[in-house]
């Protein structure tokens, strides 16, 4: 019940993430920061917790004795500004996790990463969207697998180079298999709660 809770609350937190953009834009209008201007860029370093929303199966019968509790994470992320606002670049993420089973499941993804920033001294806003792929393993077995991620984040500027502050992202997992093996195939979500740092240069 207080993961349901803790979940709850987090994703309202992401869905209010864009009504955060109309706060102070009345008026004239402002100049863009120099943190999100066109080639500007900015490096995130991340770490926080991952909760295991669902994992279905393909066999509604199968057994769940695998089932996920929460999990470290952390990440490691590049942009670069295309356009004033607009970011592309990439992305590194990991995660440690047990089963109820006591397994051990890691998770490493690699995507690519587009980003919309918004706001301004001193606090600004941003979301993202990640799509790549990602090394799971299970106990020993791995397997290579498609990945999506989306979410957002809120940042305090420190000082001209740096902030501080917090992501909150949905992971997106399928795990996929085909022929005699098509019953393990299992799709996963993931919610993401990071305390981030960002350098900007």
């Amino acid at each position: 019940m207080k993961r349901k809770l803790f979940v709850t609350v987090c994703a309202l937190m992401l869905c209010a993430l864009p009504l955060c953009a109309q706060t102070a834009e009345t008026g004239a209008a402002k100049a863009i920061p120099e943190s999100q201007q066109k080639d500007s860029q900015a490096i995130v370093l991340a770490v926080g917790v991952n909760v295991p929303l669902f994992i279905l199966p393909a066999d509604a019968e199968a057994t769940q004795n695998n089932t996920l509790g929460i999990g470290a994470a952390f990440g490691l992320q590049y942009q670069y500004f295309v356009l004033n606002h607009l970011s592309l670049g990439g992305s590194l993420f990991g995660s440690f996790a047990t089963t109820l089973a006591g397994q051990s499941l890691f998770v490493a993804p690699i995507s690519a990463h587009a980003a919309y920033w918004w706001g301004g001294s001193p606090i600004e806003y941003t979301a993202g969207l990640d799509l790549g792929m990602t090394v799971m393993r299970l106990s020993g077995d791995g397997m290579l697998t498609p990945f999506a991620k989306i979410g957002g984040g809120a940042y305090y500027k420190l000082d001209k180079s740096w902030s501080l502050g917090g992501l909150v992202s949905m992971w997106l997992i399928p795990e996929i298999h085909i022929g005699e093996y098509s019953n393990l195939t299992r799709y996963g979500g993931f919610f993401d709660v990071s305390v981030s740092a960002v350098y900007h240069f």
